[in-house]
């Protein structure tokens, strides 16, 4: 639906079609901020949870004889870095969001927009980071071959189109549903065609390649990847969480 045109006297912001109490501008607004406490947030956790599980995998890579590679960058730079680029990375998924989200508000299976932005979260959450990590899962230093490094990317971006289709199909089929009225039978139908699609989607792509090497102990990798996902988890939470609240607020002092 086309937004519509402010009305007098309610400031500069283009009212998002569904609702006169938000506009596009507040919209992201809110969604930035919460990118903000998310990056930070995940930051953290990257910091204390996922950097104790990256030790180990460096240990691995130095006895390979990989220390020299720490003299272009030493560790405290990298670890530095990463943390900033968690956040402007969140910042940017969330900015993303909010624009799926003003675009499909009025759709959304919630009456809150508290629950709405809960519902883009998960996903958001499913879409990018769950069903990469069950396709492509995450692989700690010194596992894969540089040369596969192309094949690789091809496949983690096939997993997110996937992921992209499925969103799109799932949408359509919860739309179609509540236009017809349709309540807990729906939803069992929505829930069935989202397992399928998934099932579908994990069959045709083909697994990544690279696998783990024998040095490299199965505990180690597990534990990055639980650590990995857990961040992604975090950060998705976090972000719909304060997104939500704001615009909840928002909406309510509006109102």
């Amino acid at each position: 639906m086309p937004l519509s045109r402010p009305a007098a006297g309610t400031g500069s912001g283009v009212p998002i079609a569904g609702s006169s109490a938000l506009s596009f501008g507040a919209i992201l607004s809110r969604f930035a901020l919460a990118g903000l406490a998310a990056g930070a947030v995940s930051a953290v956790w990257s910091l204390l949870v996922t950097e104790r599980a990256l030790e180990p995998a460096l240990a691995v890579e130095e006895a390979r004889g990989g220390a020299h590679h720490e003299g272009l960058v030493s560790r405290p730079v990298q670890v530095l870095g990463g943390a900033l680029g968690t956040l402007v990375a969140a910042v940017v998924l969330a900015l993303v969001a909010a624009v799926v989200f003003a675009l499909v508000r009025h759709r959304l299976p919630a009456r809150t927009d508290f629950g709405r932005a809960l519902v883009v979260g998960g996903i958001g959450f499913g879409v990018l980071a769950l069903l990469p990590a069950v396709a492509v899962p995450a692989n700690p230093p010194a596992v894969g071959d540089p040369a596969t490094i192309g094949a690789r990317t091809a496949v983690y971006f096939g997993v997110l189109a996937g992921g992209a289709v499925i969103a799109l199909l799932v949408a359509a089929v919860v739309s179609l549903l509540r236009s017809r009225g349709a309540g807990a039978v729906g939803a069992t139908i929505g829930g069935v065609v989202v397992g399928s699609l998934l099932v579908a989607a994990l069959l045709l792509l083909r697994p990544a390649p690279d696998p783990v090497p024998a040095d490299m102990p199965a505990d180690v990798v597990w534990n990055f990847r639980l650590a990995s996902l857990g961040q992604l988890a975090v950060l998705w939470t976090a972000l719909a969480l304060t997104a939500g609240a704001l615009l909840d607020r928002r909406t309510r002092t509006r109102a």
